[in-house]
């Protein structure tokens, strides 16, 4: 292939190498013809273990030459990812000091743009401290629930309310040990200031666009006064168009690249229409660990990937079927069960065959549970599953739905090319078959405090492969998984290895 011939490049730094904000996202820029360039996962560090900041500092500004502009996770460039962005230890000077990297890849490339993300740190509501400070496993519980009334107690309209949160807030800290609470909010502290920092670049052009996602957050806490004052130091510069703040966080990878990709194209914004399965309680509906109300998420993550809400299906270029149930989400991971089930109109199906009859592209947003898709809806006589243009059903309902439309967005006109038709597979076989079914069904065989990583991936393989394999046969998908991995060695996250089926 000649020079010419080279399909354009972004350079890009994820959260992680976790497949789904890795390798996944390389597979979907390809569905617009793009190579997103990132580091081996060997170099991305492991769960808790750190990434070699300085090292990927390196391999930035080598790779660099080559890029039409870069996509970087600041939680990876600056703590080593994101899970280690809560607790390393490095003081506030080292961490700008990685920070400062980007304006070198300014000033040497002041041509190429720079589209960042930071994760506002979360609050997790439980005692695993897995993915947290070791503390987190004696304090969690009382940590989120200090956040959450303190926060509450601030925010509250009613006296009763106030005075409820500010004696909870207080039985909560007197649980936890001093050291422990200042450790916390020194902790927190530090990383608003970084993420401040970038904020500034974006003040001076060195960035383009931050996005600050909320990443797994209740309605109060420290994380949402946070947002709050993110919300007014943003309307205070006027950057409101350049530094979006909404709920999500794995998702973004996906969502900026398929901006970047538009933005460097110039494309024209592409229009949506919205097919909801039960408009009767949409608007009363607050996805599990999100903040807002899920309309929020359909109009932030729309603007991510710079798309616009049509008014009728005749403007539209994409129909976005999405579907819910009632006014509460299931969450496949927690083990719980979805809180009611409502009728879908035969009228909802129908919409989306004659779009799909005509030719034109139906991405499906499965949001029914958290942690999965709805093996209801995938059976239901109703709905081909091969016929769609995307599918997304993981993790919380803003990373689905910025995964859906990033898909949309980067295969524009090529929903048939076999990339965009194996990103459909990989996501019906992972959301909707491994995440819904088959991982309650490993854990069942499985103690994971006791097996080993081997013992866990041996069974997975002999568990969930026919499986998933006999499902993707019989609707036709066109591909097989050859193998599957555990990128963390526990059953949570899977990698699903996809090659074509032989006729």
């Amino acid at each position: 292939m000649s020079p010419a011939a080279q399909p354009r490049r972004l350079v890009a730094l994820p959260v992680d190498g976790r497949p789904v904000v890795r390798s996944q996202v390389m597979a979907l820029a390809r569905c617009a013809g793009w190579d997103l360039h990132m580091p081996e996962v060997a170099a991305l560090g492991h769960f808790r273990t750190p990434a070699d900041t300085e090292a990927l500092a390196r391999w930035l500004l080598e790779a660099g030459e080559s890029a039409d502009g870069f996509v970087l996770s600041l939680d990876m460039l600056v703590y080593g990812g994101l899970v280690p962005s809560r607790f390393v230890p490095e003081a506030l000077p080292v961490l700008l000091q990685r920070l400062a990297v980007i304006d070198t890849l300014k000033q040497r490339w002041p041509g190429k743009p720079v589209w960042a993300f930071a994760a506002t740190m979360r609050i997790s509501n439980n005692d695993i401290a897995d993915e947290e400070k070791p503390y987190w496993a004696q304090h969690g519980r009382d940590l989120w629930a200090w956040s959450y009334h303190s926060d509450r107690a601030e925010q509250a309209e009613r006296e009763s309310q106030r005075e409820a949160s500010r004696e909870a807030a207080a039985a909560a800290a007197a649980r936890i040990p001093l050291a422990v609470r200042q450790d916390y909010r020194a902790t927190r502290e530090r990383n608003v200031a970084v993420t401040h920092a970038a904020l500034e670049r974006v003040r001076h052009d060195t960035i383009e666009r931050l996005v600050l996602p909320q990443d797994d957050t209740a309605e109060y806490g420290f994380n949402i006064a946070e947002r709050r004052a993110w919300q007014r130091a943003v309307a205070d510069l006027g950057l409101q168009g350049r530094v979006p703040i909404h709920a999500g966080a794995d998702e973004v990878m996906h969502t900026l690249v398929a901006r970047a990709v538009a933005t460097l194209e110039g494309r024209a914004p592409l229009k949506l229409a919205l097919a909801p399965s039960d408009p009767e309680h949409l608007d009363e509906l607050t996805a599990l660990y999100e903040d807002r109300p899920l309309r929020h998420a359909l109009a932030a993550q729309a603007e991510a990937v710079g798309a616009e809400w049509a008014d009728d299906d005749a403007q539209a270029e994409v129909l976005v079927a999405l579907h819910t149930q009632g006014t509460a989400q299931g969450d496949w991971a927690m083990g719980r069960p979805l809180p009611q089930r409502v009728p879908v109109a035969d009228a909802w199906f129908e919409r989306i065959r004659r779009w799909q009859d005509a030719g034109r592209p139906v991405v499906l947003v499965d949001a029914a549970f958290a942690n999965g898709g709805d093996p209801w809806l995938l059976a239901h006589p109703g709905l081909t599953p091969k016929r769609l243009a995307a599918y997304a059903g993981w993790n919380t309902a803003s990373n689905r739905l910025g995964c859906a439309l990033a898909t949309a967005q980067l295969a524009r006109g090529r929903f048939g090319h076999e990339p965009a038709r194996e990103a459909l597979a990989l996501r019906l076989l992972e959301d909707g078959l491994y995440q819904a079914q088959w991982r309650a069904t490993l854990r069942g065989c499985l103690d994971e405090s006791r097996s080993g990583p081997e013992e866990r991936l041996a069974l997975a393989r002999q568990l969930v492969l026919p499986g998933l394999n006999a499902w993707a046969r019989a609707r036709g998908l066109g591909f097989v998984v050859t193998d599957l991995a555990l990128p963390w060695q526990r059953s949570f996250e899977v990698d699903l290895q996809l090659a074509p089926a032989r006729p």
